[in-house]
């Protein structure tokens, strides 16, 4: 038993230390432990990761948009025409292969052109030729040689241009048996006027002076003491200007009666001019095999 000494201070038990918490005393281990699991994880990543996916870009196509310039469709060119010509010319019963587009009047040449005593008159020298034709010109009867135009200057040519129709014109004018070109939509009393116009004697009221041309056609003007002259019959029928013609006139084309060539016209005053031939067919009677018949006889201007 310690006694305590006067003037120092009593000494006593020392006091002993608590015990340190849980978490404190195995902090290392746990620190320990969670860095091992740390660097398992990293491991088992590594080893499971899979393979790096490859990505295309695959960049869109071009976006179509309309042109404001339509593209023409490739159309076959139509090949070289053989015809067959007979009659007054200086190669006769030849056949010649002439380009597209040809008329009558290149025909001629191609066998030499027309003898001394043809007969111009009763042959179109402005028509188109089709593949197949045959070109007859025929001779004049006696007595007609007075009425013949001068040797030489039978066949007047004035070059045609593109987009433009060329008409043959004989008979009572100051320059018969002559070729020219007029604008389209020009009539009857344009290609007389082209050709010098009518002499004193013509008889102008035996033709339609504002019958509308088409391209190839051949205009006679009858002189008042001469005989009527048949004028060449042409390889196809003439056009039908289907926003102008009349009964009439509409009722020559196939299929086409009065009636229903009535029943075009009311149509066209109460809508207007016909765009195109499909508008046809929405007249009452007019069907498709209609529009096939008519399809090559008739225009829209």
């Amino acid at each position: 038993m310690l006694v305590p000494v006067w003037g120092q201070a009593a000494v006593t038990d020392l006091p002993t230390s608590e015990p340190l918490p849980l978490l404190e005393r195995f902090k290392y281990l746990i620190f320990l432990v969670i860095g091992l699991a740390i660097l398992v994880g990293v491991g088992v990543l590594l080893w499971q990761r899979p393979a790096p996916t490859t990505i295309q870009v695959i960049p869109p196509g071009p976006t179509l948009t309309p042109s404001i310039t339509p593209i023409p469709s490739l159309t076959p060119t139509p090949g070289p025409y053989t015809v067959y010509i007979t009659g007054a010319v200086a190669s006769p019963e030849a056949v010649v292969t002439l380009p597209y587009g040809s008329r009558v009047l290149h025909a001629l040449d191609a066998v030499g052109g027309a003898l001394p005593n043809a007969n111009l008159e009763r042959v179109n020298l402005a028509q188109r030729v089709e593949d197949g034709d045959q070109v007859h010109v025929p001779t004049r009867e006696p007595g007609d040689e007075d009425s013949a135009a001068p040797e030489g200057e039978r066949v007047r040519v004035i070059t045609a241009t593109p987009g433009q129709l060329t008409v043959y014109v004989t008979g009572a004018v100051a320059q018969p048996q002559t070729m020219i070109t007029l604008v389209r939509g020009s009539r009857v009393q344009d290609a007389i006027d082209a050709a010098g116009g009518a002499t004193v004697d013509a008889d102008l009221m035996r033709i339609n002076l504002g019958q509308v041309l088409n391209d190839g056609d051949q205009v006679h003007v009858p002189s008042l003491d001469g005989p009527d002259i048949q004028t060449a019959t042409p390889n196809r029928p003439p056009l039908v200007h289907i926003n102008a013609a009349g009964v009439d006139e509409l009722s020559t084309l196939p299929g086409i009666g009065p009636s229903l060539a009535q029943a075009i016209i009311d149509y066209r005053d109460a809508n207007g001019p016909f765009a195109s031939l499909e508008n046809l067919d929405n007249v009452p009677g007019i069907g498709p095999a209609k529009l096939d018949d008519i399809r090559d006889r008739v225009v829209f201007d």
